[in-house]
C-alpha cells in the first residue's frame, strides 16, 4: 500500500501537472472569477518552477556536497550503488542508461583503482504495471562484461524504493557477515534520504554523491527571467525527495 501511495504522490508532485489541472479548471468552470484565478495561478506556478536562478539556489542548498574521489581511491570498504539508473529493453536486449548512470561509472572507476573492493547493486523493479527484469540482474552482467571480477559483485534485487534498498541490503550484509561500513553511491539530490535510511539500518555511511545537478558555472542573463522547460522538468526530483523524507519520518524509516 505504501509503495502504491508513493507512486500516486509522485504524479501529484509535478508542477507541470498542477498547471494542466488549473487550466482544466479554467476551461470547465463557468465563473469568470474562477477562470481568472485558475489561469493566474497556473501562470505563477509556471514562472516560478521554470526559473533557473531560483531552482539553482534551492538545488545548491539541498544537494549533498560532492567531494574529491582521491580519499575514496584508498578505501577498501564495499561500494554500494543504488539502482534507478537504467532499464532493459527486451526487444533489442540492450541496457539503456539514464543520467543517473553516473552512479555506476564512478563506482567502476573506484573499483578499478582497488579491484578487491566489493560492488553491491541494490535495485529490483519499481514498475507497478507490468513485470520487468530486476535492474541488479542485468547490471551484474554488464559489470562482468567490462572486466569486473564476478566474485566482487553482489546484488540485492528485492527493493522497490530507498527504504527497501537499505532494509534488504542490511539483510544481505548480515547473511554474509559483511561489515556494514560502506561507500554509498547515489545521486546528490537523493543522498540525504538514502544516507538516513542506511544509517537507520545500522550502516556506517561514507557518502559519495554523483549525478550532480547543480550548475557551478556563472548563470547567463536569460537564466534570471526566461522560463526553462528543462528546469520545470527537474523540480519533481526535489519535491519528491522532500515528500519522501516527510513520509519516511512518519513511517519511522529514518
Amino acid at each position: 500500500m505504501f509503495f502504491l501511495l508513493s507512486k500516486i504522490l509522485s504524479f501529484l508532485l509535478i508542477p507541470f501537472n498542477w498547471c494542466v489541472l488549473l487550466i482544466l479548471v479554467a476551461i470547465i468552470f463557468k465563473s469568470k472569477r474562477t477562470k481568472k484565478q485558475a489561469l493566474y495561478s497556473a501562470t505563477i506556478i509556471f514562472l516560478i518552477f521554470s526559473n533557473s536562478f531560483l531552482f539553482q539556489k534551492v538545488l545548491k542548498a539541498w544537494e549533498y556536497t560532492a567531494k574529491s574521489l582521491q580519499h575514496e581511491q584508498t578505501q577498501t570498504k564495499p561500494l554500494l550503488i543504488l539502482g534507478g539508473l537504467s532499464n532493459y529493453e527486451d526487444a533489442t536486449q540492450r541496457i539503456h542508461f539514464k543520467e543517473a548512470s553516473d552512479r555506476l561509472l564512478q563506482a567502476v572507476l573506484l573499483q578499478k583503482k582497488n579491484p578487491e573492493r566489493l560492488i553491491i547493486i541494490s535495485g529490483g523493479s519499481a514498475e507497478i504495471y507490468f513485470e520487468e527484469r530486476p535492474e541488479a540482474d542485468y547490471l551484474q552482467e554488464y559489470l562482468v562484461s567490462i572486466g569486473i571480477d564476478s566474485t566482487k559483485i553482489l546484488f540485492e534485487k528485492q527493493s522497490r524504493n530507498t527504504h527497501e534498498n537499505a532494509f534488504y541490503s542490511a539483510a544481505l550484509f548480515d547473511s554474509l557477515s559483511i561489515n556494514k561500513d560502506i561507500s554509498l553511491i547515489t545521486s546528490a539530490f537523493h543522498m540525504r534520504r538514502a544516507k538516513a535510511c542506511f544509517e537507520k539500518q545500522g550502516f556506517q555511511v561514507d557518502a559519495v554523491s554523483t549525478h550532480i545537478l547543480s550548475n557551478y558555472k556563472p548563470l547567463k542573463p536569460a537564466d534570471y527571467f526566461m522560463p526553462s522547460l528543462s528546469t520545470l522538468q527537474l523540480w519533481p526530483l526535489i519535491l519528491k525527495e522532500w515528500m519522501g523524507i516527510l513520509m519516511y519520518k512518519l513511517k519511522g524509516f529514518i
